[in-house]
């Protein structure tokens, strides 16, 4: 391995907000210096403006990002208005007054001082009109995996639109919950204080999905990529819901995400690490530097539930996760805090075979929550 001193710097950088979704691109920096990462939005949405500021970190001897606390960050908007952001937690600024609010056709830029008195301004961004989500479907499809080999399922897919012209680029984000229900019974023996049978898993898919509409007359995006359920998933055996974030975003944005997936050798997921000058939109006031965006965009969010009953494909109907397990031990045991021992044979002169299964497949809060997340609708 190359000496960090004469090596790039990958350093992590823009988590855009969608609830709890975490988003990193890695551009190439000098590993002696300090930037500030930037990550903002605001839309049309009603919610507040958030702001995230972080320091660079050199990843080679720390894996995690340093808030920047006690800056002073202001939103404006060309109306003349401007929002004094607090910062709630480390190294998040929100506007809590929400005097700001997103508005198509208006634009919006951010101010930051940081507590060493350096200085920064986004480049002002105009609120794009929105596209709307006009359906969410699965498709029944074969599809060839990173190895090679060919496995079927159903891919969701959403269609969407619009009825105004400059509504150009797309960028959109899924999550999806499901019933998960624990197959086996214990008669006796708890592993938690309260066991669980129902437990709602919950994925957030962090890829970047972008989509050039520019050229489109009408304006009628369709087939829209989101999840792939395999055969070997239980996950439509029960209640399947897949959210869609849909945000219309300028064509600098769509710009900076599209080079940031361009970059990344693994069909645009996030968390590769090749790295690429992507700066985004953030200038600085003197010779400081800073990397990310302060993003306007407008956004449409819509979400469907699904089951096997919806597809012709038959699923497994049994956790792959739950099958029994044989472990040859000749010293200690299988961890009790994931595996139940079923039972034991004799794994030859200094060893033993243990016969387990995972607890979660009897108790499955043990990994999953019981709660529907926020998403789920109440009267499901």
């Amino acid at each position: 391995m190359k000496k960090p001193s004469t090596i790039a710097l990958l350093l992590l950088s823009v988590c855009l907000l969608c609830n709890f979704c975490t988003e990193i691109f890695y551009p190439e920096i000098n590993s002696e210096l300090s930037i500030l990462v930037v990550d903002g939005k605001i839309t049309n949405s009603g919610e507040q403006a958030v702001v995230r500021l972080f320091r660079t970190v050199d990843l080679i001897q720390n894996h995690d990002v340093k808030p920047e606390v006690d800056a002073l960050v202001t939103l404006h908007d060309d109306l003349g208005n401007v929002d004094i952001m607090n910062e709630t937690i480390p190294g998040v600024y929100i506007n809590t007054k929400n005097s700001i609010k997103g508005i198509p056709g208006q634009s919006y830029w951010i101010e930051i001082t940081t507590s060493n008195g350096d200085k920064f301004e986004s480049t002002p961004e105009q609120m794009p009109y929105p596209f709307t989500i006009e359906s969410l479907y699965g498709i029944e499809e074969v599809r060839i995996t990173e190895s090679g080999n060919k496995e079927r399922g159903v891919h969701f897919y959403f269609d969407a639109k619009s009825t105004f012209r400059n509504a150009n680029y797309l960028r959109w984000e899924y999550i999806e919950s499901y019933e998960w229900r624990a197959p086996e019974k214990l008669n006796t023996k708890k592993y938690t204080e309260h066991p669980a049978k129902i437990c709602y898993p919950v994925v957030d898919y962090n890829n970047i999905n972008v989509f050039n509409a520019s050229q489109l007359i009408p304006k009628i995006a369709t087939q829209l990529s989101t999840s792939f359920i395999a055969v070997n998933e239980v996950k439509l055996q029960y209640q399947y819901l897949l959210k869609v974030s849909l945000y219309c975003v300028t064509k600098d944005n769509y710009i900076f995400w599209d080079r940031i997936k361009a970059t990344n050798s693994s069909n645009g997921d996030i968390y590769d690490t090749t790295p690429a000058n992507i700066n985004g939109n953030i200038n600085s006031c003197n010779d400081c530097k800073a990397i990310g965006y302060f993003e306007a965009s407008t956004i449409n969010v819509s979400q469907s539930f699904f089951s096997v009953s919806d597809f012709t494909t038959k699923f497994r109907d049994y956790p792959e996760e739950c099958e029994t397990i044989e472990m040859l031990m000749s010293d200690g045991r299988p961890d009790p805090n994931i595996f139940h021992i079923l039972r034991t044979k004799p794994g030859g002169k200094f060893a033993t075979i243990y016969v387990v299964r995972r607890i979660e497949c009897y108790e499955c809060n043990k990994i999953y929550p019981v709660e529907k997340p926020s998403f789920w609708p109440n009267n499901k």
